[in-house]
C-alpha cells in the first residue's frame, strides 16, 4: 500500500497544512502591524509550505497515470517542495543571525545552501521538460536530498557550538528536529521501511509540525521580549522625564532664590551707598546756607554727587543681563582705566588670553571683579607714580585669573593696608576667590585674584 492509501499519512498531511496555514495567517497579521523583516521571511516560508501541502492534497488522488503518478504531479510536487525548502533555509539563517561579520564560514555555507536549492530547482525544470525524466528520478532527486541534508547538518552542528540567545535556541531546536525527521523520511523512501506505519514524507510532516510549533513559540517569545524591552524603555524614559522635571524645578527654585538674594543685595547697596550719600548731600546743602562754609560744602556736594553717579552707573551695569559676558567686563575696565590713567599720563595695557572663552558672569561676581580693578587702577593713579599699568586676564584649569600690576614705587612691606586693599581682598573672597598682593619699591605693585569658574559663572 502506497502512502496515498495510508490514513495516517493523510491525517499528518492535513494536520501539518492546518498548523502552517494558521501560523501563516497569524504572523501575516503581525507583520502588517510591526513590519519586521524576520516576520516577513517567516510568512514566506509558511506560505510556500502551505502551498506545497495543499498541492499534495489536491493532486494525490487526481494525478495518477500509467506510472502511478503523472508527470504534472512530479513536476509541481518537486518544484514546490524545493521552493519551500528555499524559504525555510532563508528564514533559518536570518533567525539565527548568521552574518559575515560574526559567522563568516557559516554565512557562506548558508548562502551556498540557498543557491544550491535554486540551482536544483532549475535543473528539475530542465530535466522534466526533456526526455530524461528517469535521470531526475534516479540521480537528481536522491543526490539533491543527500546534498541538502549534508550541508544543512554541517551548518546546524557548527552553529550549535556558538553562543545563542533563548530565541535562537528555539529556532535551532526546531531546525534540528526537522533535519532529523527529513533524514528519516529520505531513508524510509530509499530503503522502503516504516516506523509505526509512518513512511517517507510522513516523517517530514511530523518534523514540519514540530518546526512550526517551535518557530511560532520562538516568534512569540521574541515579541514578548520586544514588548518587555519597550516597557523598560518607556519606564526609563518616564524616569528621565521625572528627573528632568525635578531638575527644572530645582533650577527654577535656585533662580527664584538667586533673584531674591539679588534684590536684597541691590536694596542694601542702594540704602548703604546711595542712601547715605544722599543724606550727606542733604546735610551739606543745609550747612551751605552759612556764607563762610559755602565753598567747602559745594565742593563736598560735587564730590558726593559724582560718587553717587559712578556707583549708580556701576550698579546699573552690573544688573544689566546684556553685560554678563567677559567681553563686556573687559570693555568696562578699559573704558574706566583708559580715561583715568590717560589724565595721569599712565599707559594702560589690558592683556587677554586668546581665544578668550566666553563666560556668563554672575551679577555679584561681575561687580566685584570690576570694583577690584577700579580700586587697583585708582591706587596706581593716586599713589604709585607709575608710567604703566598692566591688567592680565586668562582662564587656566577652570579658574579665572586676574592680575593687575604697575611699575610704580610700591610701598614698604609691613605697612598697614588702607581701606582700598582691604576692600579688594574682601570683594575677592566674597566671590570665592584667592587674593594675593606683592609690592616692591623697585618693581612696583602686583595684585592677583584667582576665582573658580564654577563660582563666578552662570
Amino acid at each position: 500500500m502506497g502512502p496515498e492509501g495510508n490514513p495516517l499519512y493523510y491525517n499528518l498531511l492535513i494536520y501539518t497544512l492546518g498548523a502552517s496555514s494558521l501560523a501563516f495567517l497569524y504572523h501575516l497579521v503581525l507583520y502588517k502591524q510591526r513590519r519586521e523583516k524576520l516576520l516577513f521571511h517567516y510568512c514566506i516560508y509558511l506560505f510556500l509550505l502551505s502551498v506545497f501541502l495543499f498541492s499534495r492534497i489536491l493532486m494525490t488522488h487526481s494525478e495518477r497515470g500509467t506510472e502511478h503518478l503523472t508527470w504534472r504531479f512530479q513536476f509541481w510536487d518537486e518544484l514546490l517542495q524545493l521552493l519551500f525548502y528555499y524559504g525555510y533555509i532563508e528564514f533559518i539563517g536570518r533567525a539565527l543571525g548568521i552574518q559575515p561579520s560574526s559567522h563568516r564560514k557559516l554565512y557562506y555555507f548558508w548562502k551556498t545552501l540557498s543557491w544550491t536549492i535554486l540551482v536544483i530547482a532549475v535543473l528539475h525544470i530542465l530535466l522534466m521538460t526533456t526526455d530524461v525524466i528517469a535521470i531526475r528520478q534516479r540521480y537528481l532527486f536522491r543526490g539533491s536530498r543527500l546534498l541538502l541534508i549534508s550541508v544543512s547538518l554541517i551548518v546546524l552542528l557548527n552553529y550549535a557550538f556558538t553562543k545563542k540567545t533563548v530565541f535562537q535556541r528555539y529556532i535551532l531546536t526546531g531546525a534540528l528536529i526537522f533535519l532529523i525527521t527529513g533524514i528519516l523520511g529520505f531513508a524510509s523512501f530509499v530503503y522502503n521501511f516504516r516506523i509505526w506505519n509512518i513512511y517517507a514524507l510522513g516523517f517530514t510532516f511530523i518534523g514540519e509540525v514540530a518546526d512550526v510549533l517551535l518557530f511560532s513559540a520562538a516568534m512569540g517569545y521574541r515579541l514578548r521580549q520586544t514588548y518587555e524591552e519597550k516597557e523598560r524603555a518607556m519606564k526609563d524614559l518616564e524616569e528621565q522625564r521625572q528627573l528632568l522635571l525635578k531638575k527644572d524645578i530645582e533650577r527654577m527654585e535656585a533662580i527664584v532664590e538667586t533673584r531674591y538674594h539679588e534684590r536684597n543685595r541691590i536694596a542694601r547697596e542702594l540704602h548703604d551707598e546711595i542712601g547715605s550719600s544722599l543724606s550727606s548731600i542733604h546735610i551739606f546743602s543745609t550747612v551751605a546756607n552759612q556764607p563762610d562754609k559755602l565753598a567747602g560744602m559745594m565742593e563736598k556736594i560735587r564730590n558726593t554727587s559724582g560718587r553717587i553717579m559712578e556707583n549708580m552707573s556701576d550698579l546699573v551695569w552690573a544688573i544689566n543681563a546684556e553685560t554678563d559676558d567677559t567681553q563686556s567686563l573687559l570693555r568696562r575696565i578699559r573704558q574706566f582705566g583708559g580715561s583715568l590713567l590717560e589724565a595721569k599720563d599712565i599707559e594702560l595695557d589690558v592683556q587677554v588670553e586668546e581665544p578668550m572663552p566666553v563666560l556668563l558672569l554672575k551679577t555679584e561676581a561681575k561687580k566685584n571683579i570690576l570694583l577690584i580693578c577700579k580700586e587697583a587702577i585708582n591706587n596706581s593713579a593716586k599713589y604709585s607714580q607709575a608710567t604703566r599699568v598692566v591688567i592680565n586676564v586668562r582662564i587656566q584649569e577652570n579658574r579665572f585669573e586676574l592680575e593687575i600690576r604697575d611699575n610704580g614705587k610700591g610701598f614698604l612691606p609691613g605697612t598697614k593696608p588702607g581701606n582700598g586693599l582691604v576692600n579688594m581682598r574682601k570683594r575677592c573672597e566674597e566671590s570665592g576667590g584667592v587674593f594675593l598682593q606683592e609690592t616692591n619699591p623697585e618693581i612696583g605693585t602686583r595684585i592677583c585674584c584667582s576665582f573658580p569658574v564654577t563660582t563666578i559663572s552662570n
